[in-house]
Formats: structure tokens, C-alpha cells, sequence
């Protein structure tokens, strides 16, 4: 087959060669366009080999698109590709995809496209002719736009929350749209334990990996131009490929059959991330990989079986770094709690822990160990005395006046302070690095 060379021209000239693109709202949405950035065009009828990808942002497919392009990928990534326009049919021999559901070019087709599948996020497509695709015709998301001014003709038409619009439609097998009038047997469920929405068993049984359960997983199929239905005989998967993808993502575990499934592979999912621990098999789960993971990484607690966490756990994951609300409230204590804080990645966060565990004491250590925040808050909810504990802060030594100063400055914050530290020989460099706030409250005695 023919692959058609395409060409980068500027904006400015693509204006003036096809002024009628300008009448578009789509066209430059966001006003952020430069005249001399580029579109990828071809004058002609294109018929291309391959996947063809619009996500001509993204790293991956700039090394892509300068081969396409025989150019140096170092120039591709010095200029800005903000759109393709094509002045007649296309066609490719497998998919067309713009996998990025955030962003993507603004897409004119005027003509036909053929393909094995079409998959659009963020990109801003107008076909001004029909879509025949293989097997799908998948629009996602909310922030791209597609419209397409003739019929789409394919077996399976999925529209998951995205603004696509069509003159008519012709679908053999399956139909889903969010936005719009379909079978009761093609809609979704949802599951409570999962918190997803779980395709349709319509869906699933044209699909030739039956443990595909959401649009996001056969999402990343697409993306990745496979073939997805049963009836076309996608190619046998091997280990091979199985790992290739988990490296890429973890979560594609999930969609590996028992036959490949090996423990092997389990761990090197979970040496990538604690995240796959629910994809790998469950009979492989043991307290000693619980611990192993958690000691790695405190987070990993909140993928951990219920029956495998204990107190030992909990205290394992605080050493190694959480957040309180991941840990089952029943092992609570201002010891764990106080672990918690002091381990943690970030500013300790008292709305956590429940107010029968607020104690003065408690809030001490919470101001020393970071910027005690939500001081103000949480004394004024639980009735407490917020200067009583600043100035137990502060009696705890003079290096905590960093906390006091920085955070809690006042009068009688500074008049304490002063009083316990005026005669030690640090006082003047504290003073002297929060001057500005003691001449703002009219303390300048204590300089």
C-alpha cells in the first residue's frame, strides 16, 4: 500500500489556503495558536500503512511522527504540531488513535476514513465524510470534541462521556452512548465493591479477552491498535507480551489469563508497584508479602488484604510512612498516631485522628514535630487551650521557636518565649530572623 508523504505547513498559510477552517469554533479553541507554528496536511487522498497516532504532543509519537515526517526528532520536538488536515479520503490499514483524553490536535478530514479501529479523547475531529472502521469506534471524555458529517459504520460504536455528534449511524453489534437513547441490554452496571462501571455482557461477549470489564481497559487495547473482537481472531498472546505490557502498566495485569498469570509475573508487578497487589493471585497473598510490601512503602497498607493487617502491620507501615486514615481506626493510639506524623511524606494532618485521641499532649507533639496547621481548628472543636499548648511547645526548647514563630506568631507567643530564652545566646538569632514580625506587633523591646 501506498504511503502518502505528508508536509508540515504553517498556520498563517493553512489559513489562507482554507479560510473556511477559521469558521470553525473548534479551529485554535483556546486562541494559543501561532502563525508560525505547523499542521500536518496532505492535498490528496491518503492511504497509510501502520497505526496512525494524533497524540503529536507526547514524546513517543514525535519519534513516530519524524520518521514519518524523515526528519530529525530533534527537530520535530523543537516546533509545535497543532493539527492535520487532509483534503480527501483516509485510509489506514489498522487504527487511528489519540489515546490522551485530555488534549489533542484539531482534526479535518474531507472525506472518508477507513480503518481497523478509531479511538478519540481530546482531540477536536471533523470528518466531513463517513467512517467505516473493522471493529470500534470509541469517543471518551469530556474534553474533545467529534463530529462527523456523514454515517460511522462499524461493528461496535462506543460513546463514553465525550461530545461526538453524526449524521447516522450503521452498527452491526453493539451500541453505547451516555448522551443518548440505547438498549437497556447494552448499558452498564455498576459495581459498589469496584466503585466502576462495568461494560455490558453484550459487550464482553464480542470481545475476544473476556477479562475486560470496563470502557478504560479496552480503552488500552485501542490505544495500543489491537485487535479486540473475537470475530476478526486477534493473534495468540504469549508471556512475552503479557510482561511487555505490565512493565508499561501494572494494571494490565488484571487481564492476564491464568495461563500466564505466573508468580513470576505477579512480582514483577508488585516490584513496580504495591498498586498491583488486588491483580496478582490471591493464593500468592501471604503476611510476609504484606509485611515486605508495607516496610517498602508505608501506602501499601491501603491495598492490603483486611484479614492480613494487624497491629504490627499498622505500626510497620507508620515507621515506614502513611497517612493515619489508611490504617483501620481499631489500632489506634497516640503512640501509632504520633508515628504517623513523624514518618509521614507530608504536613501531619490532625482532622484525622478523632477527637477522643485529642490531648494536649497530642497537640504538642504535633506542633513540634511540623507547622501545626489546623491548631486553631482543632482546639476551638475540641474545647481545648491553643496558647496553654504553645507554650508547652515552647518550654519543650528553644529549637522549637521555628515552629512558634514561623507559624504562630503573636504577642503572647513572644512575650513566652522571651521571657524563657532572653538570657540563652540563641534568643538574638531568632529574634533576629522574625524581626520583621516582632516590628509589625510593636515588639521591638524584645530585639
Amino acid at each position: 500500500m501506498r504511503t502518502f508523504h505528508f508536509k508540515l505547513i504553517t498556520i498563517a498559510e493553512i489559513k489562507n489556503k482554507y479560510p473556511f477552517l477559521v469558521e470553525d469554533e473548534k479551529f485554535d479553541y483556546f486562541d494559543e495558536w501561532e502563525d508560525e507554528d505547523f499542521f500536518l496536511t496532505a492535498e490528496e487522498d491518503v492511504n497509510f500503512e501502520g497505526n496512525f497516532h494524533l497524540d503529536f504532543y507526547e514524546d513517543k509519537e514525535k519519534k513516530w511522527l519524524a520518521k514519518l515526517l524523515n526528519l530529525p526528532v530533534k527537530k520535530v520536538e523543537e516546533i509545535r504540531i497543532e493539527g492535520l488536515f487532509i483534503n480527501g479520503n483516509f485510509s489506514v490499514t489498522d487504527s487511528i488513535i489519540n489515546a490522551e483524553g485530555d488534549y489533542g490536535p484539531y482534526v479535518f478530514i474531507n472525506g472518508n476514513v477507513n480503518c481497523q479501529s478509531l479511538l478519540l479523547g481530546g482531540a477536536n475531529v471533523e470528518v466531513k465524510g463517513d467512517i467505516t472502521a473493522k471493529e470500534v469506534v470509541m469517543t471518551y471524555y469530556n474534553h474533545g470534541n467529534f463530529n462527523c458529517s456523514g454515517s460511522i459504520n462499524s461493528p461496535v460504536f462506543i460513546v463514553n462521556d465525550h461530545n461526538t455528534a453524526f449524521a447516522q449511524k450503521k452498527i452491526d453489534l453493539f451500541y453505547y452512548n451516555d448522551r443518548d437513547e440505547i438498549d437497556p441490554k447494552n448499558e452498564c452496571e455498576y459495581d459498589d465493591e469496584t466503585d466502576e462501571e462495568i461494560i455490558s455482557n453484550e459487550l464482553r461477549k464480542l470481545l475476544d479477552n473476556p477479562l475486560i470489564e470496563t470502557f478504560e481497559e479496552l480503552e488500552r487495547d485501542l490505544a495500543r491498535g489491537e485487535l479486540v473482537l473475537k470475530q476478526n481472531n486477534p493473534p495468540a498472546k504469549t508471556h512475552e507480551y503479557w510482561r511487555d505490557r505490565v512493565l508499561v502498566n501494572y494494571r494490565d495485569l488484571k487481564l492476564v489469563s491464568e495461563e500466564f498469570k505466573t508468580e513470576e509475573l505477579c512480582n514483577m508487578a508488585l516490584n513496580i508497584t504495591f498498586h498491583a497487589l488486588p491483580f496478582i493471585n490471591q493464593d500468592l497473598i501471604t503476611f510476609e508479602l504484606c509485611e515486605k510490601l508495607v516496610n517498602k512503602d508505608g501506602f501499601a497498607i491501603q491495598v492490603i488484604p483486611e484479614e492480613f493487617i494487624t497491629k504490627e502491620l499498622s505500626f510497620k507501615a507508620a515507621e515506614s510512612g502513611t497517612m493515619l486514615r489508611l490504617i483501620p481506626s481499631g489500632y489506634y493510639s497516640e503512640e501509632l498516631i504520633l508515628l504517623v506524623f513523624k514518618n509521614g511524606k507530608h504536613q501531619p494532618d490532625i482532622n484525622d485522628v478523632p477527637s477522643q485521641y485529642i490531648t494536649e499532649n497530642l497537640l504538642v507533639e504535633y506542633v513540634k514535630i511540623g507547622k501545626g496547621l489546623w491548631l486553631d481548628k482543632v482546639c476551638k472543636q475540641n474545647g481545648m487551650n491553643k496558647l496553654q499548648v504553645l507554650k508547652k511547645v515552647i518550654d519543650s526548647g528553644i529549637e522549637y521557636l521555628d515552629n512558634i514563630f514561623g507559624n504562630h506568631f503573636s504577642k503572647e507567643t513572644a512575650e513566652y518565649a522571651f521571657s524563657s530564652y532572653k538570657n540563652q545566646e540563641k534568643w538574638n538569632e531568632y529574634a533576629q530572623k522574625y524581626k520583621q514580625k516582632f516590628e509589625r506587633h510593636e515588639l521591638n523591646e524584645y530585639l
